[in-house]
């Protein structure tokens, strides 16, 4: 399975997923795929949600090329992040293929 087929399921199943980024490992939340500035790119909240009321999110949303990312493994017993990118975030895909509904 290729590292875009992995993440579409996870997409679609809303699951976190461990992987590499730039070499460095790292956990998260994909929520949509696309296009940003011509590259292929993925939203993701990066970090850990513990879904505890009072205890704030660990982690942050950004926007990552797919080419830079690597190893990746979904995770069906991390908790899935289910906040919503603030605008700036979001808008880093111009063409989106797929998002958390």
């Amino acid at each position: 399975m290729s590292n875009k087929e992995i993440l579409r399921e996870a997409i679609e199943k809303k699951q976190a997923i461990s992987f590499q980024l730039h070499g460095e490992p790292e956990i998260g939340s994909p929520h949509a795929l696309g296009v940003g500035d011509g590259v292929e790119r993925l939203l993701i909240y990066r970090g850990e949600d513990s879904h505890e009321k009072r205890v704030p999110p660990t982690g942050k949303w950004t926007c990552v090329r797919l080419t830079d990312i690597g190893n990746i493994q979904i995770l069906p017993d991390e908790p899935f992040h289910t906040g919503h990118p603030g605008d700036h975030v979001g808008k880093c895909l111009h063409d989106i293929e797929i998002g958390v509904s």
